[in-house]
């Protein structure tokens, strides 16, 4: 794992996180923080805020999307409370499926996935 802290949702949603070491396991880490802190809508209101806002500080906008923020932190929530007392570290390195490869290709299809709409908006499965 690269940016791993405990302070690491703090560092998102304060902006001051380095967009470099913040990677695909590192978003899971920050889920898996703020759903350990949070309701579900609080943290997922926290990681959709703070990925807006770091996608926006470098440059790039249009890589937020909605529908996929939405349904990892949906995918983490019901894996968490089906073992509430594994750790961020124990977590990601129990369910390996979530940091690699598109877990939802089975519910969205790609088209679906990458549409505008869904960058804005968490949009509803289409598939299966």
């Amino acid at each position: 794992m690269s940016e791993t802290s405990p302070s690491l949702l703090d560092r998102l949603t304060a902006g001051t996180i380095d967009p470099k070491r913040f990677d695909h396991v590192a978003h899971l880490v920050a889920a898996h923080e703020a759903l350990s802190r949070h309701s579900f809508f609080e943290a997922t209101r926290r990681i959709a805020e703070g990925l807006e806002a770091l996608t926006a500080r470098i440059g790039v906008p249009e890589k937020y999307n909605a529908t996929l923020t939405f349904a990892y932190m949906s995918l983490v929530a019901e894996r968490m409370a089906a073992d509430p007392t594994a750790d961020a570290a124990a977590f990601v390195a129990a369910n390996p499926d979530l940091t690699r490869g598109a877990p939802f290709a089975r519910w969205y299809s790609e088209a679906r996935m990458s549409s505008p709409l869904a960058r804005r908006v968490a949009l509803l499965p289409d598939l299966g």
